[in-house]
């Protein structure tokens, strides 16, 4: 199924903490896929990390290398949210 960047954003925050994975690229021009979810509190230091809907950037927990990430909705290339993939267009 093909999802527009605005329409994934909704499907990530939907999640509400359940694992998801996604494929994006880095700010160097790699690729990254992820395997991820939202509302992890582990190790939280509190602040502002930048992340805002402006920067198009969402902070979440990676699930493979324990510690918070961020993904950029800009460059997002594909998801795959309650089993089902999603190609971003």
């Amino acid at each position: 199924m093909e999802l527009s960047r605005f329409k994934a954003d909704e499907l990530i925050q939907s999640t509400k903490g359940k694992i998801f994975s996604c494929t994006f690229t880095k700010k160097d021009g790699t690729i990254r896929k992820m395997i991820a979810r939202l509302g992890v509190q582990k190790d939280l230091k509190g602040g502002n990390n930048g992340a805002s809907y402006k920067n198009a950037l969402i902070t979440v927990y990676d699930m493979l290398n324990n510690g918070y990430r961020m993904i950029n909705l800009s460059t997002l290339q594909s998801l795959k949210v309650h089993g089902t993939n999603y190609k971003i267009i």
